[in-house]
């Protein structure tokens, strides 16, 4: 998110296509605040577009200064623990969190009892994912949502 460059292709397509949400981008800590991470939330905010962020809690908490009234998802819910992840979706009403490429909560099939915690006080605040990032990580889909019924 050091590339200045990103800025004007992002505007570009912004324009002349129709959006949902601008991600998944990864950025951490301080790095929330350069220049081109708070146009991004800017233009998510001039949009109406949800932000996609592989972050770390630091880099969602700076991004929520920028526009307390951003939409973010929260990537593999930061690979933060389940109290921390509570912890932030008290703080942040516009906080969802995806569960891509994590197992901590339901290893062995059976959901982890602080996971169930979240998941009951936040019932619709969490997605499930898969993280196909690489063609390679599509042969895993079936195999992932199989897991995933188990669990849920």
């Amino acid at each position: 998110m050091r590339d200045a460059s990103i800025v004007p292709h992002l505007e570009s397509r912004l324009r002349t296509n129709r959006y949902v949400a601008i991600g998944e981008y990864h950025v951490y800590g301080a790095d929330a605040d350069l220049p081109v991470v708070r146009r991004v939330v800017e233009l998510a905010r001039e949009y109406k577009l949800f932000l996609h962020s592989h972050s770390d809690a630091d880099a969602i908490e700076r991004q929520f200064k920028q526009d307390p009234q951003a939409r973010i998802l929260w990537a593999h819910s930061g690979f933060d623990a389940p109290d921390k992840v509570r912890a932030m979706l008290r703080k942040y009403k516009n906080l969802w969190c995806d569960l891509a490429f994590r197992s901590d909560h339901a290893s062995g099939g059976k959901v982890d009892p602080a996971w169930r915690a979240a998941f009951m006080e936040f019932p619709d605040r969490f997605m499930v994912g898969t993280d196909t990032f690489t063609p390679e990580r599509w042969h895993f889909v079936v195999e992932h949502a199989n897991w995933t019924r188990q669990w849920l």
